[in-house]
């Protein structure tokens, strides 16, 4: 590691300053309805009561199964200690991490798997064996059902210390190959690095709140671990690991984590033109996690929604339609934005019971047939007709004609062929004074067949489409079309 834990660390007050600053999104109390099994991945005896003890506690509270599993038994705490030998720590500290998560949740099961501590990162196949059988590979009935909804939490690999790296290599593994959700704590980064420090994730952490009771509750948990919060004796070589400075840190009304849920591997490209692969595969995704791409935690999704909608050259449309409208957390925000019809359309049916129970959530009830259109820009009369339908596009696609069409990362799933005929379909279809908003990632992911400026460049170039507003970051780029010529906000509205 490049750090030692008796040099002076970052004080807290700095690190809570920083914090309130960067609004870190709360996971809500819902979360728990959402999950079957939280598996939290410990690298050394203690990890898992300094960055998750909260989250366990709330779980246990929630009904939620809970399975700790420590991948070390911290033997190698003390390699300088006079009075006890490597065996004799990881005994002591096994009992510590035993105490300590019953404490906080009393049902939880403890495992320890006993791997070399400073060596986890030669024992990363073992240890991902191991995670595999607690989240369930196996059939029905055992340790981890099939089916099951996972929250898998390991510590963080950028909190520079190789056994924590090897931890969450691990469960980054297991998460991706079964579509998990996953979390990672960090332990040692709020000792060595500084609040400003660009390092540390703060687009991605998410927090969850705890009441002063767990924060008691964790606190004595945490005193349990009399081998890491107190000297083992007097003597050189047994001194404190977890000073007063370090424990601060794990005293908040809240614990972050950072979001590292994976957006799993789509199809080859050739198979994704088969509605009934591309089905499939979407279905599997969405039952595997509620939210597989972070729509509702990452600030990062958030972020680029706002920007969205904040890029519509009119405040309300009469008809819209969404491909690709997934879980429906945009549709949502699109809805309140439409006066007379919405439509979203996804190839996956799982996804849409989701879009239908956000759009419920905000107020809109899913309807069979649509109200007419009344045009770009309308003042509301009522509330919007909702319909959510699954469809392979292009080659299916709804009655009617759209106002506004939005089409959000799922461009490049299409080849060239069905982009166009995406494109020739939204043309076929937009009113004369509709609008077109597309919004991709920008990265290479493997199994997509072009890329997200490809997409866009090939909006860009159809004629009678022009382009509004254009957005680009380094991660996605966003693309206002209407048709041609476009006219600036500023000019209808006659400011100009």
């Amino acid at each position: 590691m490049s750090f030692t834990h008796d040099t002076g660390g970052t004080p807290e007050t700095e690190w809570l300053e920083a914090i309130e600053g960067h609004e870190p999104v709360e996971l809500q109390e819902g979360m728990f309805a959402e999950i079957d099994h939280l598996v939290v991945l410990a690298a050394h005896p203690d990890d898992e009561t300094l960055g998750a003890a909260g989250l366990l506690a709330r779980a246990y509270a929630a009904g939620v199964r809970t399975t700790v599993l420590v991948a070390t038994s911290g033997e190698a705490s003390h390699p300088d200690s006079s009075t006890h030998r490597p065996d004799e720590l990881a005994r002591l500290r096994e009992t510590e991490t035993t105490e300590a998560v019953a404490l906080v949740a009393p049902g939880a099961t403890v495992e320890f798997a006993r791997l070399p501590d400073g060596g986890l990162s030669h024992a990363v196949p073992a240890l991902r064996e191991r995670l595999e059988t607690l989240v369930g590979v196996g059939g029905e009935g055992d340790s981890g059902s099939r089916g099951a909804r996972v929250l898998l939490v390991s510590t963080w690999a950028g909190d520079r210390h190789p056994d924590h790296e090897a931890a969450c290599e691990a469960a980054a593994t297991v998460a991706g190959s079964r579509g998990l959700w996953h979390l990672a704590y960090p332990v040692w980064l709020w000792h060595w690095a500084a609040a400003d420090d660009p390092v540390v994730p703060w687009d991605s952490f998410v927090s969850v709140a705890l009441d002063p009771e767990i924060v008691d509750a964790k606190l004595r948990a945490l005193a349990l671990h009399t081998s890491q919060v107190s000297p083992l004796s007097g003597l050189p070589g047994d001194e404190v690991l977890l000073d007063e400075g370090m424990l601060e840190h794990f005293a908040r009304p809240f614990e972050l984590f950072i979001d590292l849920t994976p957006s799993p591997p789509a199809p080859a490209p050739a198979e994704l033109h088969d509605g009934g692969v591309a089905a499939d595969y979407f279905d599997r995704l969405h039952a595997a996690a509620d939210d597989p791409w972070g729509f509702e935690s990452r600030w990062y999704e958030e972020r680029k929604r706002a920007l969205l909608v904040a890029a519509l050259p009119a405040r309300r449309y009469g008809t819209v339609l969404e491909v690709g409208c997934s879980t429906g957390v945009l549709s949502a925000v699109l809805l309140g934005r439409t006066t007379d019809r919405f439509v979203g359309v996804d190839v996956s049916e799982v996804a849409l019971e989701r879009a239908r129970t956000h759009a419920a959530a905000a107020g809109f009830a899913e309807v069979s047939a649509a109200a007419p259109a009344t045009g770009a820009g309308a003042t509301p009369t009522s509330t919007p007709s909702a319909e959510f339908r699954r469809l392979q596009v292009p080659a299916e696609w709804p009655e009617g004609r759209f106002d506004l069409v939005v089409v959000s990362e799922v461009g490049y799933y299409l080849d060239a062929p069905d982009l166009a005929g995406l494109i020739d379909r939204i043309l076929d279809t937009l009113t004369e004074s509709g609008a077109v908003a597309v919004c991709h990632w920008r990265h290479p992911v493997t199994g997509r067949a072009t890329s997200g400026d490809d997409v866009h460049a090939a909006f860009a170039s159809r004629s009678g489409l022009d382009r509004l507003a254009h957005h680009l970051e380094e991660d996605f780029v966003l693309d206002v079309f209407t048709r041609a010529p476009a006219v600036s906000v500023a000019r209808r509205e006659g400011i100009l």
